[in-house]
Formats: C-alpha cells, sequence, structure tokens
C-alpha cells in the first residue's frame, strides 16, 4: 500500500513537471521568436544608419551607392531624391526576416511537441507496467491463496474419511460411499495438479506433441471421466459430437481445454446445470462448442476472463455463490489451442449464458 501511494505520488510530479515543460517551453517560444525578429531588424536598422554615413562621407560611393554598398548591404534599397539618396531597408528582407522566426518557432514547437509526447509516452508506459505489476503481484497472491484451499479442503476430507473407514464398527454400505467421496476428492486434486502443471509447461513443449486426434474421442473421454463430478453436481449434458473430425496436436492440451469448458460451464449454471456440446464442421475449421444456461459474463469481463489468475464472479444461484478455483482455466484453453493453431471464440450475454468455441484447423488429409 505504501509503494502504492509513493507511484502515485511520482506519477503526480511526473504530470506536474510536464506541464511546467509544457508552460516553459511555451514561453522560450514566444520570447525567442520575437528576439531573433528584433535583433535581425535592429541590425538592418544599424546597416542603414552606416551606409547614410558612409554615403555622407565618401563622394565616390554617392556617384552609384548600389554598385558599392549593394554588395554588403543586400537587405537595403538606396533610392535618389532631390535632396540626395535615401538608404531604406528592403521590404522583402523584413518579410524574410519575419518568415524565418516563423518557421523557427514552428521548428521549435514541433520538437517540443514530441518531447512532451514522448515524455507523456513513457510516463504513461511506466505507470501502466507498475500497474500490471502490482496486479500480477495481487492475482498470484490470491491464486496462492485459493490453490492452498483447493489442496486443503480435499486432503482433509480425505483424511477424516481415512480416518473413518478405520473404525472396525463400520457398516458396509457407508464405507462404500465414503471410497466414492474420497475418489472424487482424489479427482478434484488431480485436477488442480494438472491445471498447475500445465501452466509451466512451455509452448515449444505443446507444438512439439503432434499426432493425429479425433475431436469426437477426446471429448467423449473427457466427458466419461468427468461422469462422477457431473453425477455429483446434478449436470443434465447434451452431446452431438460426430466421429471423423480430425486435428494434429497434442492430445492432453485438447483435453484439458475441453475439461475445463465443461467444468466452468458446471460450476457457472444454476443447478440442475444444463450444458450442450456440440461439434461440426465449418469450411476449413472444426468447431466444438461448450455452452450453458447460467448467468453470462458481461462483456466488460470477456477479455479478462482468458488472462491467467483471472476469477469471475460466479451468477447468482450458481453452485458456488464465491470464486473458487486457481484462475487458469479459460487461460489455459486459450493458450492450449492457439498450440494448436487454433483460437477460442465467446459469445455471452448477461442472463442468457455463454457459449465458448473451440475453433481448430482441420487436419491436411482430412480437408484434400
Amino acid at each position: 500500500m505504501r509503494l502504492h501511494r509513493h507511484l502515485g505520488l511520482m506519477y503526480g510530479i511526473l504530470v506536474a513537471l510536464i506541464v511546467v515543460i509544457g508552460a516553459w517551453w511555451v514561453y522560450y517560444l514566444t520570447r525567442e521568436g520575437h528576439h531573433y525578429e528584433s535583433f535581425q531588424l535592429q541590425r538592418y536598422r544599424t546597416d542603414q544608419m552606416h551606409a547614410v554615413y558612409i554615403l555622407e562621407t565618401v563622394p565616390e560611393v554617392r556617384a552609384d551607392p548600389t554598385a558599392m554598398l549593394g554588395k554588403a548591404f543586400p537587405h537595403l534599397h538606396f533610392h535618389k531624391t532631390d535632396q540626395g539618396w535615401e538608404v531604406g531597408i528592403d521590404p522583402a528582407a523584413v518579410a524574410g526576416v519575419q518568415k524565418e522566426a516563423a518557421r523557427r518557432r514552428r521548428m521549435f514547437m514541433t520538437e517540443g511537441v514530441v518531447f512532451l509526447l514522448l515524455l507523456a509516452a513513457g510516463t504513461t508506459i511506466l505507470t501502466l507496467a507498475s500497474r500490471r505489476e502490482r496486479d500480477f503481484k495481487r492475482a498470484r497472491e490470491l491464486f496462492l491463496a485459493g490453490a492452498t484451499h483447493e489442496f486443503k479442503t480435499p486432503l482433509a476430507s480425505i483424511r477424516l474419511y481415512t480416518e473413518t473407514l478405520q473404525r472396525p464398527d463400520l457398516p458396509p454400505d457407508a464405507g462404500l460411499r465414503i471410497r466414492g467421496a474420497m475418489l472424487q476428492d482424489v479427482e478434484r486434486l488431480e485436477a488442480m495438479v494438472e491445471q498447475v502443471l500445465s501452466v509451466s509447461r512451455d509452448e515449444d513443449h505443446l507444438r512439439g506433441v503432434r499426432e493425429t486426434i479425433d475431436l469426437a474421442d477426446v471429448t467423449r473421454d473427457v466427458l466419461e471421466t468427468m461422469g462422477a463430478f457431473l453425477e455429483d453436481r446434478g449436470a443434465r449434458l447434451e452431446v452431438d459430437v460426430p466421429d471423423g473430425h480430425l486435428v494434429v496436436g497434442d492430445r492432453q492440451a485438447l483435453r484439458v481445454a475441453v475439461r475445463n469448458l465443461v467444468h466452468n460451464a458446471v460450476h457457472y449454471s444454476p443447478p440442475p446445470a444444463q450444458v450442450s456440446v456440440t461439434l461440426y464442421r465449418d469450411g476449413n475449421r472444426h468447431r466444438l462448442t461448450v455452452r450453458d444456461r447460467g448467468p453470462g459474463i458481461p462483456r466488460r469481463e470477456q477479455r479478462r476472463v482468458f488472462e491467467s489468475f483471472y476469477r469471475a464472479e460466479t451468477g447468482a444461484g450458481s453452485l458456488n455463490e464465491r470464486p473458487r478455483g486457481s484462475g487458469l482455466g479459460l487461460y489455459l484453453v486459450q493458450r492450449n489451442i492457439e498450440s494448436l493453431g487454433g483460437r477460442v471464440a465467446l459469445e455471452s450475454e448477461e442472463g442468457r449464458g455463454a457459449a465458448f468455441t473451440l475453433v481448430l484447423p482441420v487436419f491436411e488429409e482430412e480437408s484434400r
């Protein structure tokens, strides 16, 4: 908090300095242009006085002052009258001085504006970088706290179940139920570990593991392994995933993406969760869509949901009133699908659910 206040103070000082520098620069430009113009015109008037003095003291010059003094005083003109020679300042020379003064003002103004813009841009970049670093640290702390809770809860349950199983008077049917609950806790731990380990896998590793994958097989396999989770939450699934939709890439990365989408659809939906999973081909792309009937995602959050460690608030009536999990689910979905050469499309409106679509390129041999 103290660092945040110091950063705010430093940013305010930088903004104040930019304003002061800008005001000083405008003042300097005004004064510099005026001084340049005044100096040049004063020099012309001094040359005019010198030329008049020479005409009065040197008879040879009076015969043809233009020829004698023209090169030395190109900004003066000589006009013969009945009283003698008159020396004046050429209006074109005055206009040239004024034009040069204006050009200098423009030049300095341009340099000043560029300098101020660079200073403002640098200040803004530093401020945004500092803010992003602060947000990332805060999100990481929340992730560590959430991950610790996610790990401790099933571990505590498993310990309690294990102690209960050691009771000699435990009925067989109760032991069976406890072992089923223990299995669910173990699966929950495995999913959490899988999320954390997936983040540590670099993109080169994801691109390096390539095999031909049928999206339908992977989807059905994921749904089968999630059977206990779906049954426990009373989720109702509509599945339409025909065979023959082939892609090339890492099978485990695709499994994580599909699992996270289905898990989120159930997690953020009011019970009983109604989720549809559809798969079809659209030109040279396969589209695997997971749609729920939950509270939807506000437009202001639709970009942020793919950020690492970000956890959206659950909607009213969902299975969980407070955000849970690692905040890595959709981040891994996007990263894994992009490693397969695809993208993730999101369609959602508040109160009308959300639909996440994995758009993946068709396997080349299939597309020929």
